[in-house]
């Protein structure tokens, strides 16, 4: 047994916490994180509120509670931890990420378990600190790349940081890795493991039992595109570097509420619809049976089916986890337990896994059977009631898909517990794709308008254009007309001199004035002739009687 003591003033512990916080003292002074924590409460000392220190990393103002009481009597932090004795043991190192005391947060996820446990209880030795800058040693063969995985190295790997993080390195599945470890007889953690380390449980560290393998050459597999995507490039590089870098520390930091702590009001209100509406629901079954719904196609609430009952509050602490780090960030929690931010919305779709069991008849099922049967002595033409074989119970397995592009799933080496931060980070990028397909969509309905917008300003001004040309042809046939008519006029005066035409000619020339654009006269019963029109519209006619 280790025993670890410190003697500080209430005043000297309320200064450190309010600047390093409470994980920076646990830290500093070797304490498991979960004790310390106790023992502030218990000396009655205030500690920074949720989002405090992601307030001070924008720059927004914070307030710090004051200290009350005796400021000099002496707080003593003291805890007792078990060192399990294993081959890494034997030479303690530095934890895997360092951890930034000027702001109190923790650099990486790996660091969160290192703050609640001491290093010798996991093999975390400076051989393991240097592996993870080293590549691990591959080989070429056929034109295809082999990991040489060696036994006691790998050992140290998986119980210094979460096998999904080992199996990166490797450039694998942690489906696959967990297989390598089977075959050379590693030891892996439990369900479980990490999620206990950071809240300062107890746990054991398996040691590595004696054996003949000492390495083995697996293939590296095509990682998926999400796994590429953060290797190739800047895990979300649409944000700034500051933005980045305190969205990394959240995501880090993130931990789940006690089991008794008071959830958002949107959770509340929602686990109050979903109340109401499963008492509806038993009640319509009672009153019209199980197909009450078959017409009416009510939708259930987010979270109602697909789920059991024993699971649904483990979803809502999840949810109400993810929100409360989140909310700091500018993240909204929408009535239907959406994460909003700005015109985007990100939906978690939860759903849990089944078993399948032979199906035991019920009373009215064997009921059913012993009427057949006896039915069946009778007639020939009796139907056996169709009874289903098997039936499907929840197992407590859950699945979270991030809008249908990520998903999160309990499995042997983890649970949804322990990838908070991955899923955070999941909605950010589920976020900035919607956003961009927005942005796309907007561009392409913009670049639309001003597509439509073009076509019918050339639609106007061509239609425009067809007046005016059709104008300017119709004031020239009457120009031609006036002409004519002025030619005819004075070649009648030629042709017969002996007559007096003066009338006559005054008259046809002051129609022709009138057919004339360039005089455009006003004629007494005529009017004035609008030159632009069609020819049939704009010549005379003869009246009826009702004109």
């Amino acid at each position: 047994m280790l025993v670890t003591t410190v003697e500080l003033s209430r005043k000297e512990l309320y200064e450190e916490i309010w600047k390093i916080s409470v994980a920076g003292v646990a830290k500093k002074y070797g304490i498991p994180y979960a004790k310390c924590l106790v023992q502030i409460k218990k000396a009655n000392i205030p500690i920074p509120p949720s989002g405090y220190w992601t307030k001070i990393s924008y720059g927004k103002p914070v307030e710090q509670t004051p200290l009350q009481g005796n400021e000099v009597e002496v707080v003593t932090l003291s805890a007792e931890t078990r060192r399990y004795q294993t081959p890494a043991a034997e030479k303690p190192g530095e934890p895997l990420f360092p951890v930034s005391p000027q702001e109190g947060t923790v650099q990486s996820l790996s660091d969160t378990v290192s703050l609640a446990e001491p290093a010798a209880q996991k093999p975390s030795g400076d051989d393991v600190a240097q592996s993870t800058d080293i590549p691990p040693e591959t080989v070429q063969r056929l034109g295809r790349t082999y990991n040489i995985y060696d036994r006691e190295t790998l050992y140290k790997e998986v119980w210094a940081m979460p096998v999904t993080e080992v199996a990166k390195r490797y450039h694998v599945s942690d489906v696959a890795l967990h297989k390598v470890c089977k075959s050379l007889d590693i030891p892996t953690p439990p369900p479980g493991y990490w999620a206990k380390l950071r809240a300062g449980k107890p746990v054991k560290c398996l040691p590595l039992p004696p054996g003949d393998k000492k390495a083995k050459l697996g293939i590296q597999a095509t990682i998926s595109r999400w796994e590429d995507s953060k290797e190739n490039s800047i895990l979300m590089a649409f944000l700034t570097e500051e933005e980045r870098q305190v969205v990394l520390n959240v995501a880090a930091q993130i931990l789940m509420p006690q089991e008794h702590a008071i959830m958002l009001p949107e959770i509340l209100s929602h686990r109050k619809r979903i109340a109401e509406w499963a008492k509806r629901k038993r009640q319509q079954e009672r009153e019209f049976g199980a197909n009450w719904n078959r017409g009416k196609k009510e939708v259930p609430p987010p979270f109602a089916v697909g789920i059991s009952a024993e699971q649904q509050p483990r979803v809502f602490r999840l949810i109400d986890a993810l929100s409360k780090a989140m909310k700091p960030l500018g993240w909204q929690l929408t009535s239907d337990l959406k994460f909003a931010m700005g015109q985007e919305a990100v939906t978690l779709t939860f759903s849990e896994a089944a078993d399948r069991v032979p199906h035991i008849p019920t009373k009215q099922e064997n009921i059913e059977l012993l009427k057949y049967e006896e039915e069946r002595k009778k007639y020939s033409w009796a139907s056996k009631p169709q009874i289903r074989k098997y039936d499907a119970v929840y197992n407590g397995r859950l699945s979270v898909s991030i809008n249908g592009a990520k998903t999160f799933r309990d499995c042997r080496s983890y649970v949804l517990e322990d990838r908070l931060g991955d899923m955070m980070l999941a909605i950010y990028e589920e976020s900035e794709r919607l956003k961009q397909a927005r942005l796309a969509q907007e561009e392409a309905e913009r670049q639309r308008q001003e597509q439509e917008r073009k076509r019918e300003e050339f639609r106007k001004r061509y239609n425009t254009e067809v007046d005016r040309t059709q104008a300017l042809v119709n004031c020239a046939a009457d120009y031609e007309t006036a002409c004519r008519i002025r030619s005819y006029v004075s070649a009648m005066e030629r042709a017969q001199p002996d007559q007096d035409l003066s009338e006559w000619a005054s008259w046809a020339r002051s129609k022709a004035d009138w057919y004339d654009p360039t005089i455009a006269k006003e004629d007494e019963l005529f009017g004035k002739r609008e030159h632009g029109i069609d020819q049939e519209k704009k010549e005379p006619k003869h009246k009826g009687y009702w004109w």
